[in-house]
């Protein structure tokens, strides 16, 4: 059902209508659509789909950039660690097998 401000608005557009005729009518209501999209397009809400796509490219090779800087950064830090984790391993398997751990 139609609400009271919708009636009202139709009730204002008809004697229009008759007075110029239903063609200037809908000339008039299709320039504010019109006007309303390309308001919507200057704030953003409104995206053409080529402009999406570049945006979407230039967003994935940026983030290709920082995950390889990412990595760089982060790749002296994994091999200390790994090079501690291979001391612990060795020390481990020394006193396992009965090596230097002083109860001879």
């Amino acid at each position: 059902m139609m609400e009271s401000g919708e009636l009202s608005t139709i009730e204002k557009l008809l004697p229009l209508a008759e007075k110029y005729g239903l063609a200037v009518l809908l000339t008039f209501i299709l320039l504010m659509v019109l006007i309303v999209l390309v308001r919507m397009i200057i704030k953003g809400d409104l995206v053409p789909r080529r402009l999406l796509d570049k945006a979407e490219e230039d967003r994935d090779r940026l983030q290709a950039i920082l995950d390889k800087e990412r990595e760089e950064l982060w790749e002296p830090v994994l091999d200390v660690f790994k090079s501690i984790k291979k001391v612990e391993k060795n020390e481990g398997s020394d006193t396992a097998c009965g090596g230097t751990d002083g109860s001879n």
